[in-house]
């Protein structure tokens, strides 16, 4: 197993390097970048530069380096290179932000936001194992029976729901028509109230979560069930299962000593391989309830063309898809012992 996990651990390097390579040379490569609205006919005389504004700000930035030497320095910094200030990614400096805050270096707008996004995440998370997994083995249980036809069905409508209209839908009726309604009415935005007795509470926080964190374990929830209910039928039907049952188990010991843990090794590989989605939260459902996470951050650095927080969110996102597989394949010998790496 150490063996093992040492040739994983410069696997993982190898890989984590070329998708270093591959992100920066495709993101400096595509247009816009810090000075692109300034090359565009029809700028404003008010944002327009001249000609010695825009060699400064060209050096300023490093854009006048040749573009292998901006990656070396992106990754190590610049002082080995001109004695410059840069520290690169390697010793954590991950430069400034472009356009979504100008001034504000990279790792403080990432601590500003991974929190909200980690709450977010980790509690959809968390609803959609809550349900999936028992729904999943209800419906693979009760095969064919009514009981089954309903939860295939809920699977379906979640599946197949837009996220966004989903996530309207909330605010239509959760806020704004029990508002009206005069009923308690949860709030359509943010992360907490703007002013208010129970600003900054744990329950005004928890208002906030509700639908957003309902919107995102919907699909999750959806698809896992359907996972699970696949997997159990598979394991239900395999020759260990039946001689238990014609030993004379109970049932409900069949099921969960016998065929749930051998069921779970599919599920393990979806729920882990969406870790990275702790980190990334969800881009749509973050802009739709105005959630200060990472995946609303990323849609504004990437219309805005804002590249050091873009290559941030890439790289570590890359990062964490490679730390999940390994994650998958340990826990793979965690619940089925056949599993040994040698």
């Amino acid at each position: 197993m150490t063996g093992y996990l040492v040739r994983r651990f410069v696997q993982m390097v190898l890989v984590v390097v070329v998708s270093s390579f591959l992100i920066y040379m495709l993101l400096n490569l595509a247009p816009g970048g810090p000075l692109w609205e300034y090359t565009q006919q029809g700028t404003s005389r008010e944002t327009a530069l001249t000609p010695e504004d825009y060699q400064r700000l060209t050096k300023m930035l490093g854009l006048d380096k040749p573009l292998h030497i901006r990656y070396l320095i992106w990754i190590a910094g610049d002082d080995w290179y001109d004695g410059g200030e840069r520290k690169g990614i390697i010793r954590g400096d991950w430069g400034e932000s472009w356009k979504v805050a100008q001034g504000v270096t990279v790792m403080e707008l990432f601590s500003t936001r991974i929190g909200n996004t980690l709450m977010l995440s980790g509690t959809a998370l968390l609803i959609s194992l809550i349900f999936a997994i028992p729904i999943g083995i209800i419906a693979a249980v009760k095969q064919y029976s009514l009981l089954d036809y309903v939860l295939t069905a809920f699977s379906f409508i979640g599946v197949a729901m837009p996220v966004f209209w989903f996530g309207l839908m909330m605010i239509l009726v959760f806020s704004l028509q029990f508002k009206a309604w005069g009923l308690p009415a949860l709030p359509p935005g943010g992360n907490e109230s703007l002013f208010g007795p129970d600003k900054g509470t744990f329950f005004d926080l928890a208002q906030h979560l509700i639908m957003p964190a309902i919107v995102l374990s919907l699909f999750q929830m959806a698809s896992w069930s359907r996972y699970m209910r696949s997997s159990m039928l598979e394991v239900l039907r395999q020759d260990y299962v039946r001689t238990a049952r014609a030993k004379g188990v109970v049932e409900r010991l069949v099921i969960t000593k016998h065929a749930l843990r051998n069921a779970l090794i599919p599920i393990i590989t979806i729920v882990v391989l969406s870790l990275p989605t702790l980190f990334n939260g969800a881009v749509i459902t973050e802009t739709i309830f105005a959630w200060n996470g990472m995946g609303r951050m990323y849609i504004n650095a990437l219309t805005r063309g804002d590249y050091p927080v873009l290559m941030m969110f890439l790289l570590i996102s890359a990062i964490l898809v490679v730390i999940a597989n390994l994650l998958a394949d340990v826990l793979y010998t965690v619940v089925d012992p056949r599993i040994k790496y040698s």
